[in-house]
């Protein structure tokens, strides 16, 4: 009797563990937050900024294709990257400055800070170089991008929100930042505003 108990608990398990989508899983399927945190990931690791980096960018320079199937490119994309992976306080920020740039007809950007450029090529690639001086809330990322032509720069990340984003396209330690052209942007657009009225 025991045994027979041992093997329907066996077998009840089995089944309340296995795979409840019917879909086949694959090791490119991407993890959940949940699997994240029950895996035991460090966030703060170089290895888990990498890959989320690696994620962030992966789409950019990439065709997609609209709601009737057209192929678009992702610049035209009604999917907003600044919104899904940048942080709220640079996001914020933009969309001050956008909203101002409407109103006195001024342009926010004459480039694509994602792309590195104002048209983006076939064979557009980024790679993580190097992730460097982490904290518990920010990080510096060194990439290499290829947009008809080699291209190093470094972005600024912030942890919020329980994972890592885009917190600066452009840092330095000198304050000349995409932040700082914003707040001017801002500051000169709120200028013009109060001028018209």
């Amino acid at each position: 009797m025991k045994k027979i108990l041992v093997f329907i608990l066996t077998a009840i398990l089995m089944l309340n563990c296995g795979n409840k989508t019917g879909k086949t899983v694959s090791d490119t399927d991407s993890l959940s937050i949940d699997t994240v945190a029950d895996a035991g990931i460090d966030k703060h690791s170089e290895a888990y900024i990498r890959q989320r980096i690696d994620t962030i960018y992966k789409g950019v320079g990439k065709s997609t294709y609209d709601s009737e199937g057209k192929e678009v490119s992702y610049i035209s994309n009604p999917f907003n990257r600044d919104s899904a992976y940048c942080s709220e306080r640079y996001y914020a920020l933009m969309k001050e400055a956008l909203q101002l740039c409407n109103e006195t007809g001024d342009i926010l950007y004459d480039y694509d800070y994602w792309v590195c450029g104002q048209d983006w090529s076939d064979d557009w690639s980024c790679k993580v170089a190097k992730v460097y001086e982490i904290t518990d809330s920010t990080a510096l990322v060194d990439l290499n991008i290829h947009n008809f032509s080699d291209i190093e720069t470094t972005i600024a990340l912030r942890f919020e929100r329980d994972d890592w984003y885009i917190d600066d396209f452009s840092p330095s330690k000198d304050g000349n930042d995409d932040k700082k052209y914003l707040r001017e942007t801002i500051r000169q657009g709120m200028k013009a505003r109060e001028k018209a009225n």
